[in-house]
């Protein structure tokens, strides 16, 4: 079995006058409680029975703590009761506590009782312990089971406890082993749930206690074999309201007796109620896993027979081997025998008429428990000389000299193990007393020391004009020095009764090397230390956390004993905040603490300090800017710099700045450093931000931007900058270029210049309408030409463009087929590009004339109907001269163009939500190959409405109501990596018979309105007879040139410490 204590709070009763309830850092918190709360009875106890005055305990308070201990029973028992005992278990008797009296008398423990615990003292020497110097109370709190105990601890003091240490004003003693608590308990076993029928065995307890294994005397030994009613067995009777057991029946007749084992750990398969008749035939199911020792154990009778008995019982104690199992029955006869020295007995009165019996007991020579006059509901309680783990219950009725009870019998119907002080623990520890002494206390004042670091006295700060004081100026020069005005702190200590005190005032640091929370302007820690009567800052230049007098001295700080702060600087200190250059830094708060050393007139000392680094602050001074940018100060208000997109082009406009006291060195600048702030640290050098746009809707940003240093002083600052950008503002995706230059700033002008050394190149977007047209041959459509030529660019443009215009029709017996130049008889075949073809073009015997002016361009007329075909092919030769109407065949018709376009742009008019067309491309790609590929058109992927007009076609075309305009670039027409343009093309109506796959064309315009040239093909668009009017044609050309670009530089000013201007901007329009 097994008790458990556990310590919680101690009851701590501190001497101090009045209540303390605290925890003051000693460990302990107080439990003072007024003396007047203790229990009625106790305090008649101290004043009456003791005769002990109340003054003391009243001035001091006295200490209680609930639940200062916790007893917990074994599982499955329940707690008898406690006890104080001396360090070795037994009775206080004058055991010496390990205190005295402040004068030094030892103080001596005597028990009064269970509960109470004397202390006390000899006051005149005669070797008597004759005063009390405290008293120590518990009350048991016992839960409704018993199986827990909450001790409740007081004590009482009467006189000063003297406490050893004089450097510690609050130390605690405490009686630490000099104290133990003992405590018992008992372990009461039920029977019910038990088998019925005889039985060789029955184990009964709860599984995580102690439990008992109940045998008969005699039981049979299953491993000689034979059946177990042939020796003795057990029997349940569970009549009435208590279960109980007997022996060969329901009673325990003379001569017969059971043996009780003490045990744990029991198999719980075999442990009532789980145990089943079977199972308790088997000697190999008494297992359990180790026996339990007890020094007190009962029973109870339930019944005997007759009911007033009496009967004459015999118990006998052993302590006996681990033998479970099969071992068991054999383990019976071998145990050693454990006398028992005490018994108690609880009588139950039965009557019978006017016999009742009174059972008396003797403990015999051999050491065993003989008690007769037993009646039913008797208990008999025994205690043994040590421990025992087993017990034989006889009944000897028959042979203990008494007449008339020979054939008496008995059963029992309970059984207890009880363990009185069977464990103990040291709660002297619990018992706490704390010492008076005095109490150091500072109050905080609103005051503070402010200094100024810019040169002179501030008005506004504690700055002081003069000389500084001498500690100060034997650290070296200093750049300036404040005081408060009034006392940043006031001592406020008290002393208790130990008077008279006193009380010194002075500075201290957090810890050695207490960061200031202060840098110097190279970014360097200022780590605080005391130095006599100062606290030194000094720069922790090697940065490795600690400093000495060889470094140098950044700050210094004294305090008087009225309390009022000084300062001294001697260098400049960082300020943190890059928008105000006259931001206020504040030392940081725990760095600096005042401290008040305070002592009693009987020694003992208190110290306490405050943290009051945020007393201490220092102005900053800042750089500041003294011209903004202006691009041309000679015109009102801020204007951008405008710069000619030309090489080595430059343009210079206004900027200046002050970067104030905290300048930096010329060793910064060489270093590599700048007044500008880094705005990548990524990148290799010092960059200032570059943002833009270049004139490209499709992709306006310009990326990569860069603007690095290259050289400064502290009179001028040299960038070197570049950028990417999309040149191509047709071109799906972004065709990438690259422009740059340098950005100088003259310090001491107080003016910058910028210079363009990497122009913007650029495409410029043109679209060449036959709307436009400027000339064509011939003139007019008199004789109804076969061959029509236009010049779409002036002369001498670098980049001639030609449009040679043919048409074809169908006739009842001629239709249409094709070939690979789009001229003469077709070869037979109507499936375009069938058969390995890549080169088709829509042909037939029936030439048809053209009319194709600057609104109109059809066939036959100023349309396209079902079954006509406009060819178009482009050159850059002047084409005019080959026309000819009066030739048969018009003039000469050429077919292999040499002139291309990335897109086309068809204009119609008098479009429906109907019409639809199909268009096959003459294609070219940069290696000289030639295909073709048809393009599906349906009404959908016409533009309607000239709000809907996409940029930057929206510049190139208007819309009426009914007009509708078609759109075909580079990407609805190639592929990743192909290179083809169009160099001509063919415009029907409708499939106008003809079969095969075309290009879905995906209406929209841009990077992302490509369309899917190879896969995804659908057929021809079906015959149909719809009728286009076209008013006009682009053509799309990209020419190279410049683009115009608008750059911003932004950027800060730094000066040493780090404060900042706002960002400033210097914004460029390049055209």
């Amino acid at each position: 079995m097994t008790i458990s204590f556990i310590l919680n709070d101690p009851a701590v009763n501190d001497q101090t006058a009045g209540p303390q309830t605290d925890d003051s850092g000693d460990g302990f918190t107080d439990t003072d409680v007024a003396y007047s709360t203790l229990p009625a009875a106790f305090r008649t106890y101290l004043e009456t029975t003791l005769g002990l005055p109340s003054t003391f305990p009243t001035n001091v308070y006295v200490a209680t703590q609930t639940n200062s201990v916790t007893v917990n029973a074994t599982a499955g028992s329940q707690l008898s009761g406690t006890t104080f005992t001396d360090s070795a278990g037994g009775a206080l008797d004058g055991d010496d506590s390990g205190l005295n009296t402040v004068d030094g008398k030892d103080i001596l423990l005597y028990a009064d009782g269970s509960n109470t615990v004397i202390g006390k003292y000899d006051s005149d020497g005669n070797g008597s312990a004759d005063a009390i110097a405290f008293v120590i109370f518990k009350q048991d709190v016992l839960n409704a089971g018993a199986t827990s105990d909450q001790v409740t601890l007081s004590i009482v003091t009467y006189v000063p406890i003297f406490h050893g240490d004089s450097n510690d004003p609050d130390d605690a003693v405490n009686l630490g082993n000099t104290l133990k608590l003992a405590a018992g308990e008992t372990t009461t076993f039920s029977f019910a749930g038990a088998p019925s029928g005889s039985n060789l065995f029955m184990m009964f307890g709860d599984p995580n206690s102690t439990e008992i294994v109940v045998i008969g005397q005699d039981p049979l030994n299953q491993s000689e074999g034979g059946n177990i009613t042939t020796k003795d067995v057990l029997n349940i009777s569970q009549a009435g309201s208590t279960t109980s057991f007997g022996v060969n029946g329901n009673q325990i007749n003379p001569t017969e007796g059971a043996f009780i084992t003490y045990v744990h750990g029991a198999n719980t398969n075999y442990l009532v109620p789980n145990l089943d008749q079977n199972e308790a035939d088997i000697e190999a199911n008494i297992d359990f896993q180790s026996l339990v020792n007890a020094n007190t154990a009962s029973f109870t009778v339930n019944q005997t027979n007759p009911g007033i008995g009496p009967v004459t019982v015999k118990i006998s104690a052993f302590t006996t081997a681990y033998e479970p199992g099969t071992g068991f029955v054999d383990g019976l006869t071998n145990d050693t025998h454990v006398d028992i020295f005490s018994f108690s007995l609880t009588n139950v009165v039965v009557k019978t008429g006017n016999t009742q019996y009174f059972p008396t007991a003797e403990i015999d020579s051999d050491g065993n428990l003989i008690i007769k006059g037993l009646s039913t509901g008797d208990t008999v309680q025994w205690t043994t000389t040590g421990t025992h783990n087993r017990v034989l219950i006889e009944n000897i009725s028959d042979n203990d000299g008494v007449a008339g009870n020979d054939n008496n019998t008995f059963d029992i119907g309970g059984f207890s193990i009880a363990t009185p002080s069977s464990a103990s623990t040291f709660v002297g520890q619990q018992i706490v007393i704390e010492d008076d002494g005095p109490t150091a206390a500072l109050t905080e004042n609103t005051a503070k020391v402010l200094h100024d670091e810019t040169a002179g006295v501030d008005p506004n700060s504690n700055d002081q004009s003069g000389s500084a004081p001498a500690a100060f100026l034997a650290l070296g020069a200093v750049l300036g020095w404040a005081a408060s005005a009034s006392a940043v702190v006031t001592p406020s200590s008290s002393f208790g009764t130990d008077l008279p005190g006193s009380q010194t005032l002075s500075l201290d640091v957090s810890a050695a090397n207490a960061d200031s929370g202060f840098d110097s302007l190279d970014g360097h820690n200022i780590l605080l230390n005391v130095e006599g009567s100062l606290i030194v800052g000094r720069v922790d230049g090697d940065g490795n956390g600690s400093v000495d007098n060889t470094d140098p001295v950044a700050i210094a700080i004294s305090i008087s004993q009225a309390g009022i702060l000084t300062i001294a600087q001697y260098i400049a200190i960082a300020h943190p905040d890059a928008t105000n250059p006259d931001d206020v830094k504040t030392m940081t708060d725990s760095a600096l603490l005042a401290k008040v050393h305070a002592v009693d007139a009987d020694g003992d000392s208190s110290d306490t300090s405050l943290a009051i680094g945020d007393k201490v602050q220092i102005r900053d001074d800042g750089p500041t800017i003294t011209v903004p940018f202006d691009g041309d100060p000679g015109t009102a208000g801020i204007q951008h710099e405008t710069l000619a997109n030309t090489l080595n082009a430059s343009a210079s406009g206004a900027f200046g700045y002050d970067i104030g006291t905290d300048a930096h060195t010329a060793l910064f600048y060489s270093g590599g450093g700048s007044d500008f702030v880094d705005v990548n640290n990524s990148l290799t050098g010092v960059q200032i931000s570059l943002t833009g746009t270049v004139d490209n809707a499709q992709n306006p940003n310009i990326t990569q931007a860069v603007a690095t240093l290259t050289a400064e002083t502290s009179t001028s600052a040299s960038f070197d900058f570049s950028f990417h950008y999309d040149k191509d503002p047709i071109t799906a995706g972004v065709q990438d270029s690259t422009a740059g230059g340098t950005l100088v700033f003259d310090k001491n002008a107080d003016t910058y210049t910028i210079t363009l050394t990497d122009v913007i190149d650029g495409f410029s977007f043109d679209v060449l309408h036959t709307a436009e047209l400027i000339a064509k041959q011939p003139t007019g459509n008199t004789g109804h030409p076969l061959i029509v030529a236009e010049q779409l660019t002036p002369n001498g443009d670098p980049d001639p463009f030609f449009v040679q215009f043919t048409a074809n029709s169908t006739t009842n017996t001629i239709g249409f087929g094709f070939n690979s130049t789009g001229d003469g008889a077709p070869v037979g075949d109507t499936t375009f590009n069938n058969g390995g073809a890549t080169h088709d073009m829509v042909t037939n015997l029936h030439e048809d004339w053209v009319s194709a002016t600057q609104s109109t361009n059809g066939v036959a007329g100023d349309t396209i109907q079902k079954g006509e075909v406009l060819t178009l092919r482009f050159f850059q030769e002047n084409i005019l001269g080959d026309v000819d109407p009066n030739a048969a065949e018009g003039g000469t018709e050429r077919l292999d163009p040499t002139a291309s376009a990335s897109g086309v742009v068809v204009k119609f008019d008098g479009i429906g939500n109907s019409e639809d067309l199909v268009v096959i491309l003459d294609l070219k790609d940069a290696n000289g190959n030639e295909i073709t590929r048809a393009v599906n058109v349906e009404n959908s992927d016409l533009i309607k409405g000239n709000a809907n007009v996409p940029a930057p076609y929206n510049s190139e075309f208007t819309l009426d109501n009914n007009d509708a305009l078609l759109i075909i670039e580079q990407n609805d027409y190639t592929v990743a990596g192909e290179t083809y343009k169009i160099q001509g093309l063919q415009i029907m109506q409708s499939a106008n018979g003809l079969t095969g796959d075309a290009i879905n064309l995906n209406g929209a315009v841009g990077a992302n309105g490509g369309s899917s040239a190879t896969s995804n093909l659908g057929a021809w668009d079906t015959t149909d007879n719809d009728v286009l009017k076209i008013v006009d044609i682009g053509f799309v050309q990209q020419s190279s040139g410049t683009i115009g670009a608008n750059l911003d530089f932004g950027f800060q000013i730094a000066d040493a410490d780090g404060d900042t201007t706002a960002t400033q901007h210097i914004l460029v329009d390049i055209a």
